[in-house]
């Protein structure tokens, strides 16, 4: 009876701590802010659309319904992680990251809401702090005191994973519905690109020093700082990427930068658990995250300026920039980067044909494509009044040659 009676007691007491978790969770600033930029990037995505296109690709809340959903997964095996490894952090460092994050978003560059900057960053001012002979005010080594070199042990390694959960978002959701935007080229022509933008949040778990909870093993909680004893907390990361694309089709290219980022987290991760032992290690695995996140960004951006435009005029039809979803060009299984070379048996060079090629078959559409493989195929439906307006297909013309409409 007394065994069970400790289990039972165990037992409120983490389902206790999970309670207060969640709480602290709704509390968290960031939660909110999130929400908020999540809405205001799409708003002000829906006002550039509006702007090139005359038209709303996407409505403004694409940003918020990809803000939570896959984020919640990650979230429950990071924590997992976590809690399985035993790491503890402390209120500045988690403070300091929100503190990044918010400080990063405002800027406007969303590439550097990555964990290699925010959570490496908020690394390497910690190991500076502890380690650089300065005399500091009293409440910044009040501040820092608490978190120690294990903890930042823990913490770097944390960094790898959460690179690893950012590589895996772009990958799986941060190459869907990309919005388009039309720019000028370097000789003055009109091609399209792909802003490549996205906010994930993860709700995540983690150990707080002292607490009501205590380990039952030797070798847990795996970072030792400094006590025996713990508390929950359930915290918000934000997430984010940033890319311009031009020279690609955009979910390719999204692929590609995330699997970069996975390999980058994955090395980041081996190196930060070394600092398990070699306190150092934390300190180079956080300055590896940022060099390596750096130059992934770098690299792409050197790539696409030195590549030609994918996305401009073609000489034998018209290139699809986007297709708006659920009108009838997405029903016939139009894709971006395709070429239409006829319409309705004539051959199209640009909208003001396509359009009249439109015309001849008030009621029928037929149209000769060639897709992303260079190979033929053929897509068709049923047009009704006004529906020749509607297609909802983005090309790359420019307005000042195309008058009636670009999203045709």
């Amino acid at each position: 009876m007394y065994v069970q009676g400790m289990v039972f007691d165990l037992e409120q007491v983490w389902l206790n701590e999970a309670f207060k978790a969640i709480g602290r969770f709704l509390m968290h600033p960031v939660l909110y802010y999130s929400v908020i930029l999540a809405i205001a990037v799409g708003a002000a995505r829906v006002k550039r659309e509006r702007h090139d296109f005359h038209t709303r690709i996407y409505n403004s809340f694409l940003e918020l319904r990809f803000l939570f959903p896959i984020g919640l997964l990650a979230g429950l095996i990071l924590s997992a992680i976590s809690i399985a490894g035993g790491y503890a952090v402390s209120l500045p460092l988690l403070g300091t990251v929100a503190a990044l994050t918010i400080l990063f978003s405002i800027a406007g560059q969303f590439r550097f809401l990555s964990p290699a900057f925010t959570m490496g960053i908020t690394v390497i001012v910690f190991f500076a702090v502890k380690l650089l002979p300065v005399k500091l005010p009293d409440w910044v080594e009040g501040y820092m005191q608490s978190t120690t070199f294990h903890m930042l042990a823990g913490f770097s390694v944390l960094t790898g994973l959460f690179m690893i959960a950012e590589g895996w978002f772009m990958h799986k959701s941060g190459s869907q519905k990309n919005s388009p935007k039309l720019r000028k080229s370097r000789r003055g022509l009109t091609v399209g690109a792909f802003p490549a933008k996205r906010l994930w949040l993860v709700p995540f778990m983690c150990f707080l020093p002292a607490g009501p909870i205590s380990a039952s093993v030797s070798w847990w909680p795996a970072v030792d700082w400094g006590g025996h004893t713990f508390s929950l907390i359930l915290i918000p990361f934000l997430l984010g990427f940033q890319h311009q694309i031009q020279s690609t089709l955009p979910a390719e290219a999204v692929k590609r930068l995330g699997g970069q980022v996975i390999w980058a987290g994955m090395l980041t991760t081996l190196i930060g658990a070394g600092g398990l032992w070699i306190s150092y290690l934390s300190l180079a695995a956080a300055v590896f995250a940022i060099l390596a996140r750096g130059w992934i960004s770098i690299r792409h951006r050197i790539s696409e300026n030195a590549a030609p435009y994918y996305f401009t005029r073609q000489n034998d039809g018209i290139m699809i920039l986007s297709v708006i979803p659920g009108s009838k060009a997405d029903k016939m299984g139009l894709n971006t980067g395709e070429i239409i070379h006829k319409c309705n048996g004539q051959a199209v060079h640009n909208m003001d044909e396509f359009y009249k090629a439109l015309q001849r078959s008030p009621a029928y559409c037929k149209l000769e494509v060639i897709d992303v493989n260079g190979e033929i195929r053929f897509a068709q439906g049923a047009l009704y009044e006004g529906d020749h307006y509607e297609l909802g297909i983005l090309t790359v013309e420019d307005k000042t040659e195309w008058q009636p409409d670009q999203a045709l």
